[in-house]
């Protein structure tokens, strides 16, 4: 089984291809629907981001360090 990632525009209803990309006659698939106005999504710093990244996996400083150290590690 293969699967087909094509970025695509949505105008009245109707999916585009925003590419090159043919679309299939008949096929199913899943669709994300991402918002075309930014501004409507409330802003979050990216130290924000990371604070609530860390909460939600309930890491303390201590974990945080060690988690940051094993990223380090894992681009060398």
């Amino acid at each position: 089984m293969s699967y087909l990632t094509v970025e695509v525009e949505i105008d009245h209803g109707h999916v585009l291809a925003k590419g090159a990309e043919v679309l299939p006659e008949k096929a199913s698939g899943l669709l994300t629907i991402i918002p075309s106005d930014p501004d409507n999504r409330p802003a979050i710093s990216p130290l924000q981001a990371l604070e609530s990244l860390q909460k939600h996996l309930g890491l303390d400083a201590n974990k945080a360090a060690e988690w940051m150290a094993s990223v380090r590690e894992a681009r060398r």
